[in-house]
């Protein structure tokens, strides 16, 4: 019995079975290590911001604007997502999306709280908010006694057709900043659009307003009075001139001081000889026609859908002043009073004009005029050294929706911020466009997943034979 023992007390002892003990502990202590720093990276990935976004579009990141914005908070933010941390991110690779954008806000600022609440067990918590829109999935934003519902509709860009609808965007980033602008906002300015004389549709231009925190009501000019505490009206592309009461109105508010117009055109208004005399009493006369380009690489589509310059800096104020903005089927438009009145924006001068009627054997190249100006603003000069200002755009196609939503043009950034300055307000340039979702979004770029393949591949495998082999011939020498 004491041989046996012996013997097996003597395997123990052996040079084979201290080097295999060695590696067996050496393997343990590799694991365990490996499992904690997991688990210290998991923790840390949540709190802060260690993933890297590959994708070419950085759907799954912040933009600079974001977090520049939330990083000066002065006010606490809490960010509700009605549903389970776990089962939010797994309802799709949409969803998980936006999942992650969630996780950014409260990753980049440390007054912004983010918390998962199901509803299903805490219906307690929806009484607040009974007469809300709350749907699964919802988000909701507060600070103090505001706050702002985002919805799953909301959320994301969706395309509805005759076969059904899809997504194809993310306004995650969009809607969350703008819900922590307002619900962080002292006050907000007042813009009243003018209705009654067959104005074209301004949904989309109101509500990207709406996001950057500007109050947006309707008011008929045909039966009310213009709100006096208004910041700034808007006459969106009539089709019908004004009458003698309602330019009355418009002028009478600007007289107030310190007030705003915008008037929008109508390429396809008839003639609008009221109108025409207000804006030429303020420097500003709009010309038969409508302006073409003839270089073909400042045109998009057509002759009649041309970029444009930036020519004044205080309205031009931009993250990235080589996007473009971009005017369809544009009125020309001629200062008449320079004094008070300067461009904004302009054709280049390879433009021309197309007169009202002209035939199929117009020369387009033969008639070139530009520059020719696209948005101008005039100082309206009143007594007591008090002004209002008046701004003029071409033409309502800078607005149309497709324009606005355009990562490709400047087209919202410029027109919010354009508003922004003729309110004189701090906060500009806060415009976030939604993001592409398509199908190669949601991944790698093809560079990019061409590169991690070749690493996964081949570099890795090589490293770790590689060291193989070093390991194998130092044991072997020993």
């Amino acid at each position: 019995m004491k041989e046996k023992i012996g013997k097996m007390l003597a395997k123990f002892n052996t040079r084979k079975f201290k080097v295999g003990s060695v590696a067996t502990a050496i393997t343990v202590i590799v694991v365990a290590a490996t499992v904690v720093v997991n688990l210290i990276v998991g923790q840390l990935t949540d709190k802060f911001s260690l993933s890297l976004d590959l994708t070419q579009n950085k759907i799954f990141s912040l933009t600079d604007q974001s977090i520049d914005f939330i990083k000066d908070l002065k006010k606490d933010v809490e960010i509700v997502v009605l549903s389970d941390e776990n089962a939010f991110p797994k309802v799709n690779s949409y969803f998980a999306q936006a999942n992650s954008v969630l996780k950014k806000y409260e990753q980049n600022s440390d007054k912004i709280r983010l918390k998962y609440l199901d509803p299903v067990k805490n219906p307690a918590y929806l009484n607040e908010y009974q007469n809300e829109n709350l749907t699964e999935n919802s988000v909701i934003v507060r600070s103090g006694d505001k706050h702002k519902i985002i919805t799953v509709q909301d959320i994301f860009e969706i395309q509805r057709s005759y076969y059904g609808s899809a997504i194809t965007g993310s306004k995650a980033e969009q809607e969350l900043t703008s819900a922590i602008l307002y619900v962080t906002s002292e006050n907000q300015e007042k813009i009243v659009m003018l209705k009654g004389y067959g104005e074209q549709d301004s949904t989309a231009f109101s509500e990207l307003l709406k996001k950057n925190n500007f109050n947006v009501e309707d008011a008929s000019v045909l039966t009310q009075e213009i709100p006096e505490d208004a910041r700034l009206v808007m006459i969106y592309a009539p089709e019908r001139d004004f009458d003698a009461p309602a330019i009355e109105k418009v002028e009478k508010f600007l007289e107030l001081g310190d007030k705003n117009l915008i008037y929008v055109l109508n390429p396809n208004q008839a003639a609008a000889p009221n109108l025409s005399a207000f804006l030429e009493k303020h420097g500003v006369k709009i010309n038969e026609g409508l302006v073409y380009e003839t270089d073909m690489k400042k045109a998009y589509g057509g002759a009649f859908e041309a970029v444009n310059d930036y020519v004044d800096e205080e309205y031009s104020r931009l993250k990235n002043k080589t996007i473009p903005v971009m005017m369809l089927y544009c009125r020309p438009i001629e200062i008449t009073n320079s004094e008070n009145t300067g461009i904004l924006l302009q054709f280049s001068p390879t433009t021309g004009i197309l007169p009202k009627g002209a035939d199929q054997n117009f020369d387009f190249r033969g008639n070139i005029s530009g520059p020719i100006p696209s948005v101008v603003l005039s100082d309206v000069k009143l007594d007591d050294a008090k002004t209002s200002k008046l701004a003029v755009i071409g033409s309502y196609g800078a607005l149309m929706p497709e324009l606005l939503a355009s990562n490709a043009l400047n087209n919202s950034a410029y027109f919010v911020n354009m508003v922004n300055t003729m309110t004189n307000r701090e906060d500009v340039g806060i415009t976030i466009e939604s993001k592409s979702l398509g199908g190669e979004e949601l991944g790698l770029d093809k560079a990019t997943a061409n590169t991690i393949g070749i690493m996964m591949a081949i570099i890795l495998p090589a490293a770790i034979v590689i060291i193989g082999i070093i390991v194998y011939f130092r044991r072997k020498n020993k």
